[in-house]
């Protein structure tokens, strides 16, 4: 029994202790069980004071697991809370509940701007008053356009055109509704997290770190003790954005009708890198001798390898890791709506700019065909209005009133691994939001005409391409 392997949970130990026990076995013989018999939560959090906090050992922290429950804060505040890449989240969808008008932060900075306050408050009463108004008509419209399949139950049916229905009317919603969410991490996540909460310009989201660390510190009180604002983040924040329209004088040289995906930088040799990759990894060569090798692959035997590798991969499969050698960035301008979707791929690498209205907004089809065309724009036009004002004063809280709808741009930078991923799941999934199944199809066409040999191994072929799904959406600036 002594050298068998043993494979065991440790159960009914507070996360500090946890994390310790795992730590310990750097240094001791002795198996986890007869570590964590030895520890307390007092032992645990000297422990962690001296090496996780006195000597850097944050590693140490990655063991201690914490889920929060994080109920009524803003679409944008979530935004923020979310740039953790290293953490789980579950949160309320907005492609399957209806939103309601009494669940909305107004900011508190605009109770002593009285005009500014009854402008924000009119201008979100006058979104929610057709998003109500939108749902029985785009509920019709969607019905027809997703009639009933063949061996579809009602049920079933039902199921599948409410996403569609409420991803079309979800277009009016602002940022600032409510929306509650689950987020899990170690606690040297939360500790980065933290800092930067507690460093954003959004009151909400700095207040929202002051009464989540209270509750992770009751959890672990060691290991995020000394997450507090960070004069760095601070600094950068409120400087970068004053030297930045200095550098760039008026902005309206620069702009223009821009594409919705734009490939701006990309790896010229993404094929033999791969290829390179592969004959580095099942070899004892150095990588430069392999690519050397690679460049000088005629194209019959760049298909045997790449066949070898990639063939037989199907949708839930994961690629070789040599795909995650080149990279691909892509500027994209799109729907919020489906900007707060695609931010949640862990992977990529997001570049965001301000939430604005000044880029225009896209209209759902959908809703023209419901007869409310004309009403939608009206209600984007009072939008640009009211946020236009705000901006003036308040142009981080600005933010909250710009809805779904408006466009946003953002560079979004990605491996190949991570490319063929987010094709098939963000491009041709038929339940997906039409506008990032529209970047997802768009991707997939612009690198497979540029690498037609790597691109033919993405699992699965589109049903529609992007020009059809175009046609469920018009970008109005």
């Amino acid at each position: 029994m002594k050298n068998q392997c043993q494979i065991y949970a440790l159960e009914g130990l507070t996360p500090e202790i946890k994390a310790v026990t795992f730590a310990k076995c750097s240094r001791s013989p002795k198996s986890f069980k007869e570590i964590a018999k030895g520890l307390t939560e007092e032992k645990s959090s000297k422990f962690n004071e001296k090496w996780v906090v006195g000597y850097g050992h944050g590693s140490v922290a990655e063991h201690a697991t914490i889920s929060i429950a994080i109920e009524n804060v803003s679409l944008l505040a979530i935004e923020a809370i979310q740039s953790s890449r290293l953490a789980s989240y579950t949160e309320k969808s907005s492609r399957y509940q209806v939103y309601d008008e009494d669940r909305v932060y107004y900011p508190k900075e605009f109770k002593k701007q009285k005009t500014i306050e009854k402008l924000f408050k009119n201008t979100v009463k006058t979104q929610f008053q057709l998003y109500k108004k939108s749902i029985k008509p785009v509920q019709k419209v969607i019905h027809q356009l997703y009639p009933k399949q063949k061996g579809e139950s009602e049920k079933m049916h039902e199921l599948r055109v409410r996403s569609h229905w409420i991803d079309v009317c979800r277009y009016l919603l602002p940022n600032a509704v409510f929306a509650n969410l689950g987020m899990t991490a170690n606690a040297r996540t939360y500790e980065h997290a933290l800092t930067k909460w507690f460093s954003n310009p959004l009151p909400e989201v700095r207040s929202i770190a002051k009464k989540l660390k209270p509750v992770a510190l009751s959890v672990t009180p060691t290991l995020v003790k000394y997450a507090d604002p960070n004069d760095y983040l601070i600094r950068t924040s409120q400087e970068l954005p004053k030297t930045v329209k200095t550098t760039l004088g008026s902005e309206k040289k620069y702009l223009g009708r821009e594409k919705i995906v734009e490939l701006v930088d990309y790896d010229k040799d993404v094929e033999k890198k791969v290829l390179a990759g592969i004959l580095y990894h099942y070899s004892n060569i150095p990588f430069k001798k392999a690519y050397q090798k690679a460049k000088r692959l005629n194209l019959k035997e760049q298909e045997k390898l790449f066949d070898k590798a990639l063939k037989g991969l199907k949708s839930h499969d994961k690629p070789l890791r040599e795909l995650e050698l080149p990279y691909f960035t892509f500027d994209v301008l799109i729907d919020q709506g489906a900007y707060y979707d695609l931010k949640r791929n862990r992977i990529l690498t997001l570049v965001t700019q301000k939430i604005t209205t000044g880029h225009g907004y896209f209209i759902p089809t959908a809703m023209v065909l419901a007869g409310l065309e004309e009403e939608y724009k009206e209600v984007m036009k009072k939008t640009d209005q009211a946020f236009k004002t705000i901006a003036k004063k308040f142009p981080n809280e600005a933010q909250y009133i710009a809805t779904k709808a408006h466009a946003r741009r953002f560079l979004m930078k990605m491996n190949l691994r991570e490319l063929y991923y987010f094709c098939y799941y963000r491009g041709a999934n038929p339940g997906g939001h039409i506008s990032y199944r529209y970047v997802g199809t768009k991707i997939y066409e612009m690198i497979q005409k540029k690498f037609p040999l790597l691109m033919k191994y993405v699992p699965y072929i589109f049903e529609q391409n992007s020009r059809d799904l175009k046609k469920h959406f018009e970008f109005i600036n």
